[in-house]
């Protein structure tokens, strides 16, 4: 189109800082990837643990003041061991720190599917449209416009875990009505907001590494999903086979959730679980034992004298120990240290960062 008129034109607007220019490639993308009706129905979705999660640490506040409101699950709470009956504040850091383990067991998967969904056309169709030199020919860096990008897989991923961490927290605390509750609880919220950042980081550079290295953004996606899939099934039956302790590290999700164990700190909670288990089992065989030859005469009797002897407490070899049963709701214990696994993470964003790099060209440099 030829220009007639090559005058000055006035502009009349808020001129934004250089360290936001990134900010206005992301929020174009939020806007267009929102329009997308899988996205919102995903993100809706995911919101589901986090609403179960919510729910969970306000019956939990209930029972810390053992308020009126919960005499409608008398039999629930006396399903209770007797020491969280007893004094269930002692034990707030280590029922918070599975919810949130639980918690974001499922976030894993649906983080990665929201990745699945908004990452494969970021870059990719850059490269297909020939874009790059409209966006270069701006007052615009490589870095903005990496940053830029990202910005739009962790808004998402914000959505669906680190925002509804928070809000949840904040439910919890006010359920509570005790100060302590956040001096007791805060690392807890620090992990879950350092987790959803790894998250973010690490799944964001990768889905756009992959994505710069193809104009179809179909094929970006199913690379996406056979590092996904392909590699969780690789780390599963290497860790069944092989049994060596670098086994998981092959499954991008494990590594995730070596880190997710790492930052929480789950294996204190979880050996603390353990060791209250073990002491009901004790005193449930204990009792038995006193009833005699009258414990037969009793339903519960006859299925607890079915049981086991008990091992001795330091015997984590016998086969009928409680510490190697699957105990629902608690993690097993880890056979790697989770800073393997983010020293994995932490190479894949170093190979992320260069790719990318290497695939997208400043504007003096595009051919």
């Amino acid at each position: 189109m030829p220009i007639f008129d090559q005058g000055y034109q006035h502009w009349n607007g808020k001129l934004g800082g250089h360290a936001w220019r990134w900010f206005a490639i992301t929020r174009q993308g939020v806007i267009t990837v929102s329009k997308l009706k899988a996205v919102r129905a995903v993100v809706i979705l995911a919101w589901t643990p986090a609403l179960l999660l919510a729910i969970f640490l306000s019956i939990w506040g209930l029972i810390e003041q053992k308020s009126a409101l919960l005499t409608a699950f008398g039999n629930l709470l006396q399903a209770l061991p007797e020491e969280i009956q007893g004094g269930p504040k002692n034990f707030r850091k280590t029922i918070w720190t599975l919810a949130y383990y639980n918690f974001f067991g499922l976030e894993i998967y649906f983080s990665l599917l929201i990745v699945a969904l908004v990452g494969p056309n970021l870059i990719s169709q850059d490269l297909r449209f020939n874009a790059m030199p409209l966006y270069f020919s701006k007052p615009l860096r490589r870095i903005d416009y990496f940053i830029g990008k990202l910005g739009v897989i962790a808004t998402f991923i914000a959505a669906v875990s680190i925002f509804p961490a928070i809000l949840a927290y904040a439910l919890g605390v006010s359920f509570s009505l005790d100060a302590t509750v956040v001096r007791d609880t805060w690392r807890i919220l620090v992990a879950s907001i350092a987790f959803g950042s790894v998250v973010s980081l690490s799944a964001g550079a990768l889905m756009l590494a992959i994505s710069s290295l193809s104009k179809n953004s179909r094929y970006v996606a199913a690379i996406w999903m056979g590092i996904w899939i392909v590699g969780g099934v690789t780390g599963t039956i290497l860790t069944d086979t092989v049994r060596r302790p670098w086994c998981p590290l092959t499954s991008y999700q494990r590594n995730l959730e070596l880190v997710r164990n790492g930052l929480l700190d789950t294996a204190d909670a979880r050996n603390r679980v353990v060791g209250l288990m073990e002491s009901s089992e004790r005193k449930v065989r204990e009792t038995m034992q006193s009833m005699g030859p009258f414990a037969r005469l009793q339903p519960f009797a006859r299925r607890a004298s079915n049981l086991p002897p008990p091992p001795p407490a330091e015997d984590d070899d016998n086969p009928f120990s409680i510490r190697n049963r699957k105990i629902p709701m608690v993690p097993d214990r880890e056979t790697v240290p989770w800073t393997w696994a983010a020293g994995v993470l932490a190479g894949l964003f170093a190979v992320s960062v260069w790719i990318l790099t290497t695939r997208v060209k400043s504007l003096d440099r595009l051919r």
